[in-house]
């Protein structure tokens, strides 16, 4: 099952999504990761999107830069609700946005009511880049807690490096939450951490992490990628490095 999604952050589209989506579905991916973020015309540009995706039909993630809990603990209910309607007029069928503020005391039954008028939405929590929304242990709590809530996790590989927590202690806490994998590969340069493509370099982390998880798990290339064309060859990488855990 090729279960391969790319967002669309990893060309240089802002404001002109739409334009991309007959490119990536040449590539016979499973689907497409549309960008809230990359866009400067909400609205017009989910019609476009929409459009294209009517010829275009690939599984749809809507990714929108959001936290789900505010400051308070309380449930970011305006916000989120946009984004889930914003998602139904996409024709999308999962929905991405990170953690926020996440206490113990956090109204779960809020979400899971708001959740409940878009059954055909499912919601995805990833781990950030944020001290708040990044860390293992507020992610299992929150996780642990949503068990009669329709939420998943997407396991970011590269974020957990940026707020300094283990990636194998994250995939012994979080595995069994996780549906859905942004593959990239993070390299400290002057001083800085950044984002570059996955190569067959065999020390890259990448590659271990994915050892933690069932290869059937859907999987994003979040990184950056000159021309559609190349996505083939870097889904070759990850299938590469899947066969190499079975031998």
């Amino acid at each position: 099952m090729n279960s391969m999604i790319i967002p669309l952050n990893a060309f240089e589209t802002t404001g002109f999504q739409h334009t991309m989506i007959g490119k990536i579905y040449e590539q016979q991916v499973h689907g497409v990761e549309i960008r809230r973020e990359l866009m400067k015309k909400v609205e017009q540009e989910i019609e476009l999107i929409a459009e294209e995706l009517k010829t275009y039909p690939l599984f749809t993630v809507y990714s929108a830069p959001i936290e789900l809990w505010k400051e308070n603990g309380e449930l970011n209910t305006q916000e989120l609700k946009a984004i889930l309607e914003e998602a139904v007029s996409l024709g999308a069928q999962w929905v991405k946005v990170s953690l926020g503020f996440y206490q113990p005391q956090s109204p779960m039954a809020d979400l899971q009511q708001l959740l409940e008028a878009f059954p055909d939405l499912r919601l995805f929590v990833e781990n950030d880049q944020t001290s708040h929304g990044g860390n293992i242990a507020s992610l299992h709590a929150f996780f642990d807690n949503a068990y009669e809530v329709p939420v998943s996790m997407t396991f970011d590989i590269g974020n957990w490096l940026y707020v300094h927590e283990q990636p194998p202690e994250a995939i012994k806490m979080l595995r069994s939450f996780v549906g859905y994998i942004h593959i990239k590969h993070v390299i400290k340069s002057s001083g800085k951490l950044v984002t570059t493509a996955i190569s067959n370099d065999s020390n890259e982390m990448w590659k271990d992490i994915l050892k933690g998880f069932s290869h059937s798990i859907f999987k994003a290339l979040e990184f950056p990628i000159d021309e559609p064309e190349q996505i083939p060859g870097f889904i070759s990488l990850v299938q590469a490095a899947e066969q190499e855990e079975v031998q």
